[in-house]
C-alpha cells in the first residue's frame, strides 16, 4: 500500500488533489480517484487469497486421493510441469517471468505440505453403497466417503465406475452398509429409493435428488416405519473438490436421528449446513435453481433471435454481458435431460414461471415508458430487497 505520510518523496493532499509521487508528469490524482483505484487493489488481493484457500481445497483432497491409493506426496515431473505451465501464461500475458516462477513454487510447497498433513478420517470402518454410483454426483459420492475412510461399493446397473467395487446383488450391498446413498438420476430415482427402502437396511439411507415432491411420499414412509432416512442436496455440482466451504441442505422426513447423522458426516468436512422441512425444499429450488437455469436460457435464446451473431456481441461486451453470457453458456452446456427433470418435477414451476412473467412484463412496461419513475422504482424495490 502507498503511504500518504508527509515527508522526501511523499506526496500530500491539497485541497482534494494528490501531489505526490503517484502524481508525477503533472497529472493530478484527486483523493477519491486514488481511492478507488486502491480499492481496486484491495478487492484483487481479496480474490487472489480466496483462490489460494480453494487451490488449498483441491490440494487437500488430491492428498486424501493419494494416500488411498498410496501414492507419494512429491510428484517431481508434475511440479516441473506446473512452473512451465504458469511460466508459459506469464509470457502470454506479458507477467513477469521471475514473480511467477516464485509464485509457482510457494504454491507447489503449500500443496505438499496441505497433503503431507491429510488424514483419512471421520468415516474410517464405515461401510457404504452408493446406488446409481456411476453417474457424476454419484462418482462425486463415492470420492466423497472414500477419501474420508470408507470402504464403498457401487450398484448402477446403468453403467461402472472404475476404481471401486461394482456389486450385482443391491439387496446383499445394501444390508451390509452402514451408509446407503441413492444418487440415479432424478426421473429413476423413485424406483431406486423405494428398492432400497423395501430392502429395510439398518443403516443411514439418503438421496441427493435436487427435487424433492416426487419421493417425498416414499422418503416419508421410511422414516415413519422405523429407518434412518433422511434427504439431501449438496448445492453444488461434480467438479466440487470437497465439500469445505459448500452449501449443504439437509431435509428432515421424520427420522431425527439420520438427519443428525447426515449433518454429522458433511459438517464434519467443513460444508454449511442447513436444514429444512422436506415440504420446503422445491419450493425453494424453483428459484434457487429454476429460476436461474431459466434465466439463463433466456438470455441465451433472446440473444440467438436477435439476427446478431454471438461472436460479434461478444467482441464489443462490457461486465454484466459477460457474466450473462458465461452463466447461458454454463447451463447449455449441462445435462438437457437433468436440466429439464429440474424443471418439470417442481411442481412449483408453473408458478415462479408465472410470477417470472408477471415481472418481465412490468420490465417492459417500465424500460419504453418515456419517464424514469416506474423504472428507477423497480431497480429500488430490487436493490431493497437484495441488500435485506
Amino acid at each position: 500500500m502507498h503511504s500518504a505520510e508527509s515527508g522526501p518523496g511523499c506526496g500530500e493532499f491539497r485541497s482534494g488533489r494528490y501531489t505526490g509521487s503517484d502524481a508525477s508528469g503533472g497529472i493530478h490524482l484527486s483523493k477519491d480517484e486514488l481511492g478507488a483505484l486502491r480499492e481496486e487493489i484491495e478487492r484483487i488481493d481479496s480474490e487472489i487469497m480466496t483462490l489460494i484457500v480453494r487451490r488449498e481445497d483441491v490440494s487437500h483432497e488430491i492428498g486424501l486421493v493419494k494416500k488411498r491409493g498410496g501414492l507419494k506426496i512429491r510428484d517431481i515431473p508434475r511440479e516441473k510441469k506446473v512452473v512451465g505451465k504458469m511460466t508459459a501464461l506469464a509470457k502470454s500475458l506479458n507477467a513477469n517471468k521471475d514473480i511467477t516462477k516464485e509464485i509457482s513454487r510457494l504454491l507447489i510447497a503449500d500443496s505438499v505440505n496441505v497433503q503431507k498433513g491429510v488424514r483419512r478420517e471421520g468415516l474410517e470402518g464405515k461401510k457404504a453403497v452408493v446406488v446409481g454410483g456411476s453417474g457424476k454426483m454419484g462418482e462425486w459420492m463415492c470420492r466423497f466417503l472414500s477419501n474420508r475412510g470408507a470402504e464403498v461399493k457401487v450398484w448402477d446397473p446403468r453403467g461402472r465406475l472404475k476404481g471401486y467395487s461394482n456389486v450385482r446383488l443391491l439387496d446383499q450391498a445394501i444390508n451390509s452398509s452402514d451408509i446407503i446413498i441413492v444418487a440415479s438420476p432424478l426421473g429413476l430415482c423413485p424406483d431406486d429409493l423405494q428398492r432400497v427402502v423395501s430392502a429395510r437396511p439398518s443403516g443411514l439411507i439418503f438421496d441427493i435428488c435436487s427435487i424433492k415432491s416426487h419421493i417425498a411420499g416414499i422418503l416419508r414412509l421410511g422414516a415413519a416405519d422405523g429407518l434412518k432416512v433422511t434427504s439431501v442436496h449438496p448445492m453444488f455440482g461434480p467438479s466440487a473438490p470437497s465439500a469445505k466451504g459448500m452449501n449443504v441442505v439437509i431435509c428432515d422426513c421424520g427420522s431425527k436421528r439420520a438427519t443428525d447423522e447426515a449433518k454429522e458426516m458433511f459438517g464434519f468436512a467443513g460444508a454449511r449446513i442447513t436444514r429444512l422441512y422436506l415440504e420446503e425444499h422445491d419450493q425453494m429450488m424453483a428459484y434457487i435453481l429454476g429460476l436461474s437455469h431459466v434465466t439463463g436460457l433466456l438470455f441465451g435464446t433472446t440473444l440467438a433471435s436477435s439476427g446478431m451473431s454471438f461472436a460479434q456481441l461478444q467482441s464489443v461486451q462490457g461486465p454484466s454481458f459477460a457474466r450473462l453470457a458465461a452463466l447461458a453458456k454454463d447451463i447449455s452446456g449441462e445435462s438437457r435431460r437433468v436440466y429439464h427433470d429440474i424443471q418439470a418435477l417442481n411442481p412449483r414451476t408453473k408458478e415462479m414461471l408465472d410470477i417470472m412473467e408477471s415481472s418481465l412484463g412490468k420490465i417492459k412496461d417500465a424500460a419504453i415508458e418515456k419517464e424514469h419513475d416506474e423504472f428507477i422504482q423497480l431497480m429500488h424495490s430490487v436493490k431493497e430487497y437484495t441488500e435485506g
